[in-house]
């Protein structure tokens, strides 16, 4: 990562000094090294303190040309999209003309929905509405193997097999709209149902909605809900998406787990991987977008991003000084159109905060800063994205068990970062943040609204070694909050920045390791096609919902969703034998791979998510006439019943 540069933009006079460039000035080296050693090809940070906008690039657009990055280069946001359907759903709502609100069920807009699975566990099943999914508080079970594919490819096109999926299989047990008990079902599904939504009451496409009613009042001219395939091959504008891997990771001479040093100080290379970027960014002149897309789909720069939150900040602040309890139908005397829907969806959010019963509102996760152990009520500022899994499980097998042996770790950096100086006065504050990771992309946003101050960091690499994206912007929100300017705090800061990276790392290495001895071991092989015909097939789990098992003499059997999916070569349990009855086999692959390919991280490393058992065959030599797949089994009781996710032969 050779180049680097440091910008400021002032959007309003002030004389005051700027303590978000000094951050950024005197965190330089480490920000440079986070970035470098975690395999990132490219970055842009920006900065927002009381109106006045800092930036920072690092790297370049793309591993194989030397475009610096800027603060209006264009990247995929991924999750960090579910904000502006937050706003775009509000819009809708405070437009009484389309006679809708938080509390509307679903169901009258979806009937498709109305007569879903009955929850199996018998518990209480609350109406399920808009806020509801704004909020991840849905009692679906997590289908995201169903769609998230390599080398970028979405499986699902349209919205009737998701609505269908979401209609037959059995709700989670485990996550019911009415016992959330300050927990999220984070679910891309319901972003997809939310966009639905906005296409049959506004009556267009949910990203001509969002460009119209979103992108252009507010100027936001690098920002995109769908871009056409041609047009992203414009590098001087967009990025080109990369993954990472590590040189000597993967080798037949690795050490085995109990081996390895409990910080991992070995020297990894992070190598940048030039892949192909994710489909669900793509749409045509028509504003024609995958459902997924308003999940995880939408396009920004750094510079674009700083002027939403900006607006979004200054109209919250309007609406907290002229009376915060106003009903959520009243307006504020001169606010336009998209300031009524931002007052709207802030009055959202502070309904579900106060009450203590959401950790996620409106399409934001929500905590409180500065962040203790002792708060159980609020997600810790970091708990998006892979590296807090990693965090968790390095914290867990360096120190003591329990829940909050991570949220410990980071209040201990957060204590140490300034000597427990200036910012952390006046109580809590409500912070609102998301962060993106999709496949060559990662991103992280931090605002806190009662400061005035917000924190972006775009990527155009997806680093499983480490996120830096998270990790950065966690970071600078910290030291911005606390307006550390004393050198000895910043000193601290950056040392147990570096404390924490290690963690981090040592828990990737670990849990990957422990991944590829399971895989080797409880799957030595590659199924060939040749010895298990009976698996080739198409295989449908309900309407609309299918997979297809190829198989070519001579070669290994592929698993793939939706016939245009990612060919996943199937891997045989050690125990099977062609003959018997009853076959298990994974379509979860090797990491050296899998990564090379885009995707990966902690939900890619649970081998039993991605087994197959086929089954309910007439004899040896007779093909399976089904096979089961339990994508959520954290939803699932162990021994509960798995009928519901059996995957019928279907005549092609």
């Amino acid at each position: 990562m050779p180049r680097t540069s440091v910008a400021s933009h002032a959007s309003r006079k002030s004389k005051k000094t700027n303590i978000a460039d000094y951050i950024l000035r005197s965190t330089s080296t480490v920000l440079e090294t986070i970035f470098s050693e975690s395999g990132n090809v490219g970055a842009s940070i920006g900065l927002l303190e009381d109106g006045d906008y800092s930036f920072r690039n690092i790297g370049t657009r793309a591993a194989n040309n030397d475009q610096s990055t800027t603060e209006d280069t264009i990247y995929l946001i991924s999750s960090m999209t579910k904000p502006f359907l937050g706003l775009a759903v509000s819009l809708l709502v405070a437009d009484e003309r389309h006679g809708i609100c938080f509390e509307t069920p679903v169901k009258d807009i979806l009937p498709e929905l109305e007569e879903r699975t009955a929850l199996a566990s018998g518990q209480m099943e609350c109406e399920l509405t808009i806020g509801h999914l704004l909020a991840h508080r849905s009692e679906f079970l997590k289908y995201t193997n169903l769609w998230e594919s390599p080398n970028g490819l979405v499986p699902w096109s349209t919205i009737d097999p998701i609505l269908s999926l979401l209609r037959h299989m059995p709700l989670s047990s485990q996550h019911t709209a009415g016992s959330f008990n300050n927990r999220r079902n984070y679910s891309n599904e319901c972003f997809a149902l939310l966009a639905e939504i906005i296409e049959r009451t506004a009556r267009m496409p949910w990203a001509k909605f969002i460009t119209e009613k979103i992108l252009h009042p507010l100027h936001l001219t690098n920002t995109f809900a769908g871009v056409s395939k041609d047009r992203l091959q414009d590098k001087s504008n967009f990025v080109a998406a990369h993954t990472v891997t590590l040189d000597g990771l993967i080798s037949t001479g690795r050490q085995p787990f109990s081996t390895r040093p409990r910080n991992c100080s070995e020297s990894l290379t992070a190598i940048s991987i030039l892949i192909q970027p994710s489909e669900v960014s793509f749409a045509s002149p028509g504003y024609e977008q995958n459902p997924i897309g308003a999940a995880a789909g939408m396009m920004s720069s750094v510079r674009d991003l700083l002027r939403f939150y900006d607006h979004l900040l200054r109209i919250i602040n309007k609406v907290s000084t002229h009376n915060p309890c106003l009903d959520e139908g009243v307006h504020l005397a001169g606010l336009s159109e998209i300031e009524c829907g931002m007052a709207a969806w802030w009055r959202h959010i502070l309904s579900r905060t106060e009450a203590g019963n959401s950790i996620y509102a409106g399409g934001w996760n929500t905590t409180r800063v500065p962040w203790s152990p002792c708060d159980l009520e609020y997600r810790w500022p970091g708990s998006d994205g892979d590296n807090a899994r990693r965090l968790q499980s390095a914290i867990k097998s360096t120190y003591s068990d329990g829940a909050l042996t991570a949220n410990e770790m980071w209040y201990f950096f957060q204590q140490l970062s300034a000597g427990g100086g200036g910012g952390s006065s006046g109580g809590k504050k409500l912070a609102l943040y998301h962060g993106g990771n999709m496949v060559g992309a990662t991103s992280f946003c931090f605002l806190v609204p009662s400061l005035n101050q917000a924190v972006v960091v775009l990527c155009n690499t997806r680093g499983f070694y480490l996120d830096a994206a998270n990790i950065t912007c966690m970071f600078l929100a910290d030291a911005l909050a606390r307006k550390v300017t004393d050198p000895q705090a910043i000193k601290n800061l950056c040392g147990n920045l570096d404390t924490i990276i290690r963690h981090i790392k040592g828990s990737y290495i670990r849990d990957l390791t422990q991944y590829e001895t399971k895989l080797v071991e409880d799957y030595p092989q590659l199924a060939c096609a040749s010895d298990f015909v009976g698996c080739v097939g198409k295989f449908q789990l309900v309407e609309g919902v299918f997979a297809e098992v190829h198989g070519h003499a001579g070669g290994p059997l592929k698993f793939q969703l939706y016939g245009q999916g990612f060919r996943y070569p199937l891997r045989l349990k050690h125990d099977c034998s062609p003959s018997y009855s009853e076959v298990t086999m994974t379509f979860a692959m090797s990491t050296k791979d899998l990564i090379p390919l885009g995707v990966g991280g902690n939900n890619r490393l649970d081998i039993r998510d991605f087994e197959l058992v086929f089954m309910g065959r007439d004899g040896p030599s007779r093909p399976f006439g089904k096979f089961v797949w339990v994508f959520d089994r954290a939803g699932v009781h162990t021994d509960g019943d798995v009928s519901a996710f059996v995957w019928t032969r279907v005549a092609c």
